[in-house]
């Protein structure tokens, strides 16, 4: 039966209205999501700033730091009904949004409040905020008995408690689910540095033990080793003693003027474990900076780097900005990457021949050494950061424990006499499970430095426009590609350790 020429046309108008209706209808929900996320983040942010101010006063004691009322305030606002139900209604059909810059944050919001379910949980809140106020710079003698490795061992357990109670295995996978990286990778990055790094390692080790003639690798030749590497990586007899003096000069050499961005560097004792803190407070407005007491100026750029990778993000959107007090809203090993590059400006060659004493030919041995010893520094960031990784995926090891079997797996201990540390690390309370950025970091740095020689040639570090270079390909674009896009976009490929490994002549 042959329909007419009008029913036809009549059909096809409906099929038109209706598809009309349904985009319409489409798009006005996308609106209304885009206008209640609008409203959400200027409250974020706000609380960002507060909560960043609040640790600054934390570090610096520049006055007293009260972190509990913004803690409160994101509490409030991250079990938000609303949100959640507009985050958990859109995540499974993001692919259907066509803002790109909507979907990403949908995308950052996701991971955000998955983390915060886990560390704004009252009772892990708490235990966090109690253990915080005992690492605090003050001037006050703690006498107390209080148990501080006993209650981070009970940090650990609640979040892991937590995290099944999610429908995950552990803590370790849910970190790794919405901080960039996926376990899966990861657990692919430790075998592939730990296979690329054994034999070479193995060859350090062998000629300890015939220099020092001993039978048994101990402890203490292995920190010899290691030694070895840090001694002759960051640049020794400087010129300059001055140290935010030479990072305002090493910043004006690329472009980029200290004293007309919002920064603020300075010393300040602080709490084991931390070198040096670099607080984003305000993006990209309020940028400061608290180094420990006698850090080296390696240290210095690279907090100078956090704050240079949130100084010149323009996205202007609060979540995809990167604050980073809430776990899930940055990628921390793309950030600890910008930081590290900024460090690796002091390793360059040129950099060196200007702002140190050491002769050409000083500077051309010290990095054939660093060369010969990076696969000891490689192994021991694998010791650091799994010693934290295994206290969450076997609790019923020991802290001890875990420490002794990974030093002998991966620092090749051979004696039994391994003296181990405590828990007493700030680090596991405010940042767990973190370690692992920092190798990742000198991965990051390596590739981006590399490309900075191909594109200006060995004297990079005094070319005007590197500045221009890192803001426009790494800097700009905060959070709304993720981390391989942005190595992709600043280096032309992604995450690359085979040539880290080529870098450091592993074989």
């Amino acid at each position: 039966m042959k329909l007419k020429l009008s029913n036809l046309l009549k059909l096809s108008f409906l099929f038109l209205f209706l598809s009309s209706f349904s985009l319409s209808s489409c798009s006005n929900k996308e609106k209304e999501l885009n206008t209640f996320l609008n409203k959400i983040e200027v409250k974020y942010e706000n609380i960002a700033v507060d909560l960043g101010d609040a640790y600054w006063n934390f570090y610096s004691a520049e006055a007293e730091a009260d972190l509990e009322t913004p803690k409160d305030e994101f509490y409030n606002l991250l079990i938000n009904d609303s949100l959640n139900t507009f985050i958990e209604t859109w995540y499974p059909k993001r692919t259907e949004i066509k803002d790109t810059i909507l979907k990403r944050r949908i995308e950052m919001w996701h991971n955000v409040l998955l983390s915060a379910k886990v560390e704004y949980d009252a009772e892990i809140m708490n235990l966090r905020s109690e253990l915080e106020g005992k690492f605090e710079v003050t001037d006050e003698e703690d006498t107390s008995n209080y148990d501080l490795e006993g209650n981070i061992l009970k940090l650990i357990e609640l979040r892991n408690k937590k995290a099944v109670e999610l429908g995950f295995d552990n803590y370790v996978h849910l970190t790794f689910e919405t901080n960039g990286l996926g376990y899966e990778w990861f657990l692919n990055f430790i075998d592939e540095m730990d296979n690329s790094t054994l034999e070479a390692y193995k060859s350090l080790v062998d000629e300890t033990k015939a220099d020092q003639k001993i039978d048994q690798l101990g402890q203490r030749n292995v920190y010899q080793i290691l030694g070895q590497f840090h001694q002759n990586n960051n640049p020794t007899d400087l010129n300059i003693e001055d140290n935010i003096d030479l990072v305002k000069t090493s910043l004006s050499n690329i472009g980029i003027n200290y004293d007309n961005i919002p920064a603020k560097l300075v010393e300040q004792e602080l709490p084991p474990g931390i070198g040096g803190q670099g607080l984003m407070i305000n993006i990209p407005n309020d940028f400061r900076a608290v180094m420990t007491l006698g850090m080296d100026i390696s240290v210095w750029m690279h907090e100078m780097g956090h704050g240079l990778h949130g100084l010149f993000n323009s996205i202007n959107t609060p979540i995809l900005e990167g604050y980073e007090w809430v776990p899930g809203n940055a990628n921390p090993s793309f950030a600890e990457g910008m930081a590290e590059t900024m460090a690796w400006m002091t390793r360059n060659t040129e950099w060196q021949k200007k702002y140190t004493n050491l002769s050409e030919e000083e500077i051309i041995k010290r990095k054939e050494t660093v060369k010969k010893y990076a696969p000891a520094f490689i192994r021991f960031h694998l010791f650091n950061f799994l010693k934290e990784t295994e206290l969450y995926l076997h609790p019923e090891k020991s802290f001890e424990e875990i420490q002794k079997e990974l030093s002998k797996k991966y620092l090749l201990i051979e004696t039994e006499e391994i003296r181990t540390q405590d828990l007493n690390n700030m680090v596991y309370v405010v940042y767990p499970l973190y370690l692992q950025n920092y190798l990742l970091a000198d991965v990051v740095a390596c590739q981006v430095h590399v490309k900075l020689e191909e594109e200006f040639g060995t004297n990079y570090a005094f070319n005007i426009d590197v500045g221009n270079y890192l803001t426009k390909h790494l800097y700009s674009g905060g959070e709304y590609f993720n981390w391989n896009d942005r190595l992709i976009n600043g280096t032309g490929k992604p995450l690359d350790i085979k040539a880290y490994l080529d870098f450091y002549q592993i074989k």
